[in-house]
């Protein structure tokens, strides 16, 4: 194996020691690439080589985007030096579960009038309601109707 090689199992084993996330450099895998690809006619004296830093550099990545789905699990910040790779991904899923908690919650609305079925500009029916009758809407866009139309308010 070559220093590569060497040096990415050495990084494999450090992640596979423990359950913390280690610090990389936030360039870790541009520069790894940019390496490769200066060296790409003599990296590989033969195929077995770079059979070996493909799959090591897979097994590497697979167990730290397990470790980034625990740190999200768990609400953990992500350590200071990460690639920007793995903090983007954190932010997207991290963006995509708080979108999804968000659309999940549910606001109850009591309704002031007596309403028809009726379908807003986002082609959603609402309704029949009767007064007073307390109502639980979870998309933003309907509760933001019901009230900019005074057909309900916020029940306590």
């Amino acid at each position: 194996m070559n220093d590569v090689a060497v040096e990415l199992f050495a990084k494999l084993q450090e992640e596979k020691k423990t359950g913390e996330l280690l610090q990389l450099q936030s360039d870790y895998y541009v520069k790894l690439d940019k390496y490769a690809e200066t060296k790409k006619d003599n990296l590989f004296e033969n195929g077995k080589d770079k059979e070996n830093i493909i799959k090591i550099l897979s097994s590497l990545k697979k167990r730290r985007i397990q470790k980034i789905l625990v740190y999200l699990a768990y609400e953990k910040p992500l350590p200071s030096q990460i690639p920007l790779e793995e903090e983007d991904l954190y932010n997207q899923i991290k963006k995509i579960l708080n979108k999804e908690h968000v659309s999940n919650s549910v606001t109850k609305i009591r309704i002031n009038v007596q309403v028809p079925e009726i379908i807003t500009k986002e082609g959603t029916k609402l309704g029949p309601y009767k007064q007073n009758e307390i109502v639980e809407l979870n998309k933003e866009e309907d509760i933001n109707f019901i009230l900019s139309n005074k057909i309900g308010e916020i029940a306590n």
